[in-house]
């Protein structure tokens, strides 16, 4: 327990610092995002090229993984659509907002960093396959879920298909990822002055991103529709990871530290995209907003115990 501490308290720890200073007006709104901007498009993407490069390919194989994660995340979502119909504040749209911040956890500025300082770089792989597809495939579910729901005619699947393959050929994640098998097939290795330079960026990505999640937190709010609120946490943080504990550990097969980080990243609190998603079509922002703010305060709890479930073995 007493490990666990050390990795959650500085994490969280380093959270609170950034709100502090963006309560302080010392941070503005404009540099928490210029922080995670260059953590999801150089930190990250530094890590994961590494990692790529250098690593055995037969340890790449997503598919179990993705099944694992991305079929936990479905029944998620569709349980989110269903109850949704009794709340007036997620009942817009066909519950897409409400689907949405139930699927999108915060894996770049939360997940990521949690994972890392807890299991160290050998959970690059694992985390680089989750994110690699994760935004860009839920913001096209939510979109068509959206159009579904409004009953706006007729959709077009080849608009969407193409918003997914721009998304995806423009998401820096991916492109790390695909850079890296890449360089890794010619056998020509990192030469020690780029892979300094990689590991320096690697190790900045866990501070900064923390960072910049505190002064994010500063501009979203807990009033209005608490109840809708509270559905959407409890669906994103505790229903979403059951279900991926049960198809990693009695569905598919899984490498145990693979299992773990799949339940690790189901359980994390709604992420921003979420929000701007909501924001964006004017459809159940106070929830969603609230479920935000308040779902990173609970992580600290529900981290705290999925790790130590993670280093007894239960998971």
């Amino acid at each position: 327990m007493n490990a666990i501490l050390i990795t959650v308290l500085p994490v969280f720890g380093l959270i609170v610092m950034g709100y502090g200073f963006a309560r302080a007006n010392i941070m503005d709104a404009s540099a928490g995002k210029g922080l995670g901007l260059f953590v999801f498009n150089v930190a990250i993407p530094a890590l994961l090229f590494k990692t790529t490069s250098t690593m055995d390919m037969k340890d790449a194989a997503p598919w179990n993984l993705w099944f694992a994660f991305f079929g936990g995340l479905a029944a998620s979502w569709i349980l989110a659509g269903v109850v949704s119909r009794s709340f007036e504040s997620l009942n817009i749209s066909g519950g897409a907002s409400a689907s949405m911040a139930t699927g999108f956890g915060n894996l770049a500025l939360l997940g990521t960093p949690l994972a890392l300082a807890h299991f160290g770089q050998a959970v690059a792989v694992p985390l680089g396959l989750i994110l690699s597809i994760h935004a860009p495939i839920l913001w096209t579910a939510a979109t068509l879920h959206r159009e579904i729901g409004r009953h706006s005619g007729a959709i077009s699947w080849t608009k969407l298909g193409q918003e997914l393959f721009n998304n995806l050929s423009r998401n820096a994640i991916v492109l790390a990822l695909l850079a890296g098998a890449i360089w890794r097939f010619t056998g020509l290795g990192l030469h020690p002055i780029p892979d300094k330079m990689l590991n320096m960026l690697a190790d900045a990505s866990v501070p900064t991103a923390l960072f910049a999640l505190g002064v994010s937190l500063a501009g979203y709010s807990l009033k209005g529709a608490w109840d809708g609120m509270f559905v959407l946490i409890g669906l994103k943080m505790i229903v979403m990871p059951i279900l991926v504990f049960l198809l990693s550990h009695y569905v598919f097969t899984l490498p145990p530290l693979w299992a773990k980080i799949a339940v690790l990243f189901a359980a994390m609190p709604t992420g921003a995209n979420a929000f701007l998603f909501a924001q964006r079509n004017d459809e159940a922002g106070a929830a969603v907003s609230g479920a935000v703010a308040l779902g990173t305060g609970l992580a600290a709890i529900s981290a705290t115990l999925i790790l130590y479930l993670a280093d007894v073995g239960t998971i």
